[in-house]
């Protein structure tokens, strides 16, 4: 009888070779947290940064040069937000996969970013060992949402979202003016004003202008860029 060949992988003597760690970049513009995030990130041996970029530019620019498997991003860069990052990588790379640390529980901002190709959602309030969890989650193709910014996902699940527009208006009431001196200030009639202004409270369920301008500040609508 002929002995089957020699595998080494199946001799105690010969150890496996070891997997190779998950390539990190980490993109935020705030160097205290962002060596927070560094930190935590290399007390883990299977992780390794690679690369931090401040701005989104950076970051692309970075992923071109390092192909990491996993990029952490936050949505609110100094030159465009973060769900722009994840589409300008997955341009270079559709399989590529991002995890999004940011400090925005709103459904607006969330779906923008889900909707860039984001695998995983985490605010910042999360602990060392969730966001270490999580990189090895999406890592393995798995998708994590934060449980607060879930449950802000399935309450306006459906809802019609605020045109350009209602947004301009609604910012005019945040700032404290009257429909006459918005109308002003966007060339608009103030009947056009108020009708914007009435739209937007339909579309936020809002109880009035107040109510509509507190709903959208926590939804994230005035976050977009």
């Amino acid at each position: 009888m002929t002995a089957p060949p020699f595998d080494p992988a199946l001799d105690p003597a010969f150890p496996a070779s070891p997997t190779p760690p998950i390539r990190i970049l980490v993109v935020d513009d705030h160097p205290v947290f962002r060596a927070g995030l560094v930190a935590i990130l290399s007390g883990a041996p299977d992780l390794h940064v690679l690369g931090e970029a401040a701005t989104g530019q950076e970051a692309i620019s970075l992923f071109r040069m390092h192909r990491p498997d996993v990029t952490l991003v936050d949505m609110m860069l100094p030159d465009f937000p973060g769900d722009r990052v994840i589409l300008g990588i997955r341009q270079l790379d559709p399989g590529a996969r991002s995890v999004v640390v940011t400090a925005f529980a709103g459904d607006c901002v969330a779906r923008r970013a889900l909707n860039a190709g984001a695998q995983a959602y985490l605010l910042k309030s999360a602990t060392g060992d969730d966001l270490i969890d999580t990189i090895r989650a999406v890592h393995r193709g798995e998708q994590r949402i934060d449980a607060e910014v879930a449950q802000q996902l399935a309450s306006f699940q459906g809802q019609e979202v605020l045109s350009e527009r209602e947004l301009d208006v609604l910012r005019g009431v945040a700032m404290g003016f009257e429909n006459k001196q918005i109308a002003s200030r966007l060339g608009l009639s103030p009947e056009t004003v108020k009708e914007y202004v009435s739209n937007a409270m339909a579309k936020l369920r809002a109880r009035n202008r107040a109510h509509a301008v507190s709903l959208a500040q926590a939804r994230g609508f005035f976050r977009q860029a």
